[in-house]
This record gives structure tokens, C-alpha cells and sequence, in this order.
């Protein structure tokens, strides 16, 4: 496995990491999410249950008018205030999680563009290196051929052949 390959794969990974990060957040938030809005969903229902069952009781009881009314006001009033006070609860609880999603999302933006700087450094590094090579080989190469022409040149001379004749005939 060449350095390039390695280089890749560690960048595979280290992005499917940031992938699963990102994923792993993104459930965490949205089950919050879905937990907030069911209880949500119970408070309104606790809330109209309990509203219900005031109204029943003032009903059966037939209490005067006015204390009816008066009491019918200070349950609207505790009623509107207790949903204000889970509204701003739950904007509140919204406003820190689309926070932390976008927080993640520029860290993983900046990770990424990071990498992607690397890997044209890495790129250029790799080029650089094949050119070099490629140099290198070609000037092997032309060595190689003047090599050969000269060992052709001496092996024509007449004192080599001479020389190898009376090897022969030995």
C-alpha cells in the first residue's frame, strides 16, 4: 500500500468520523426534540384535564356567579402564565440546540476545508516527487546507453579482439 493510499484511506476515515459525529449529534438533538414536544403534548393535556375538571366542580357546585367568574379568571390567568412559562422554556431549549447544531456544522465545515488544503499540499508533494523520479530515471537511463556505447567502442578494438583471439586459442 503506497503513502498515497494510506493518505487517503486516513482521510476516508477521519471524514467518515466527522460523518458519524455529525450524525450522532443530529439524533441526540432531534430525540431531544421529540421528548420536549411530548412533553409538551402531556402539560396541554394535564393543563385542559385539570381546566376541565375545575369547571366540572364549579359547575356541580353551582358556586355565585361572581365567585365563579372570579375563579374562572385566576384559572385562566394561572393557566396563561404556566404556558408562557413552558413557551419560554421550550424557545430557550430550541434557541441552545439550533446553536449547537450550527457550532457543528462550522467546526465540521472547517475540518473539512482543512483537508481538503492537505490533501492539494499532499497532491502537489506527490507530482513533485513523480517528476523527480521520472528525472532521475531518464538520466539512468542515458548513462546507461553511454555506458554501452563505450563498452561497443572497446570491445572493436583491434587489441581487444587480438587479446581474445589468443584466449581461443588457448
Amino acid at each position: 500500500m503506497s503513502v498515497k493510499d494510506k493518505i487517503i484511506l486516513l482521510l476516508m476515515i477521519l471524514l467518515l468520523v466527522g460523518g458519524v459525529y455529525v450524525y450522532y449529534t443530529y439524533t441526540v438533538v432531534m430525540d431531544r426534540m421529540d421528548e420536549m414536544e411530548k412533553q409538551q403534548f402531556t402539560h396541554i393535556d394535564e393543563v385542559n384535564k385539570e381546566f376541565r375538571d375545575n369547571l366540572k366542580r364549579l359547575d356541580l357546585q353551582f358556586i355565585g356567579r361572581g365567585k365563579h367568574l372570579q375563579t374562572a379568571q385566576q384559572d385562566i390567568v394561572a393557566n396563561t402564565n404556566l404556558v408562557n412559562a413552558v413557551s419560554a422554556d421550550l424557545t430557550s431549549k430550541i434557541e441552545d440546540v439550533a446553536y449547537d447544531l450550527d457550532e457543528a456544522v462550522r467546526t465540521i465545515n472547517n475540518e473539512i476545508s482543512g483537508l481538503d488544503r492537505d490533501l492539494g499540499d499532499l497532491r502537489a508533494d506527490v507530482d513533485s516527487e513523480r517528476r523527480r523520479t521520472s528525472r532521475r530515471l531518464t538520466d539512468i537511463e542515458q548513462q546507461l546507453t553511454t555506458v554501452k556505447n563505450s563498452v561497443d567502442d572497446l570491445e572493436g578494438l583491434t587489441i581487444i579482439q587480438k587479446a581474445r583471439e589468443k584466449e581461443e586459442d588457448k
